[in-house]
């Protein structure tokens, strides 16, 4: 009976330590995985921060040059309504001149 205890304590302790082992060894996998993990985490962290500073970036850009095409749009803007206006000072002057030229010619045509 004390070589069934002594064979059963041995393969006891034979496969607690095959168990410890395989223990050991997934562990170390799932340590591995964790730190694979968290470096695409921080990768992605990293990645998506630089994104928002470009998308940032591009977003002031926009802002800037919508600014700019409102601007020269309302310059556009003020300019054409007073070539407008200057046209049409001319044109009256030139219709009055020409009226006045006119004027003086049949005052002095003889007929």
């Amino acid at each position: 009976m004390s070589y069934i205890a002594v064979a059963g304590l041995g393969v006891s302790v034979v496969t607690s330590f095959l168990g410890g082992k395989s223990a050991k060894k997934q562990a170390e996998q799932t340590r591995e995985q964790e730190k694979q993990l968290r470096l695409a985490e921080m990768s992605l962290n990293e990645k998506m921060a630089s994104e928002k500073l470009r998308v940032d970036a591009e977003i002031s850009r926009t802002n800037i040059l919508a600014g700019s095409l409102l601007a020269y749009r309302q310059t556009l803007q003020t300019e054409s309504t007073q070539r407008l206006k200057d046209t049409w000072l001319y044109q009256t002057g030139t219709g009055i001149s020409l009226g006045v030229f006119y004027g003086l010619y049949l005052m002095t045509s003889k007929e």
